[in-house]
């Protein structure tokens, strides 16, 4: 079910987000990228972050898939879109439309 975002939570997520992408620009391992501490802080805000990570994603796709996986326990991916990240992050997008998470 679809959450509102407050302010507060917009801004740490901004905050976090852009913290992610300073500390994971060099990295190529997703594994190793979800594993920073601020990537874990975002999908520890649960489903308030859902809305913020599927704006993220439409703005510019990156590999925010591991966090709305873990949050949603859902994978709208299909198998021959893994690995093609703007096929990835519109599969995630779709999902959050149908689901009321964005518009």
């Amino acid at each position: 079910m679809p959450t509102t975002t407050s302010n507060t939570t917009r801004d740490r997520f901004t905050r976090l987000a852009s913290q992610w992408k300073e500390e994971s620009v060099h990295m190529s391992n997703t594994a190793q990228m979800a594993m920073l501490r601020s990537y874990q802080q975002i999908i520890g805000m649960g489903d308030p972050a859902i809305p913020l990570l599927l704006e993220e994603l439409q703005r510019e796709p990156d590999h925010w898939f591991w966090a709305l996986e873990v949050i949603t326990s859902e994978n709208p991916v299909p198998p021959e879109a893994n690995g093609r990240i703007d096929d990835m992050a519109q599969a995630w997008i779709n999902w959050g439309r149908q689901k009321g998470y964005i518009a």
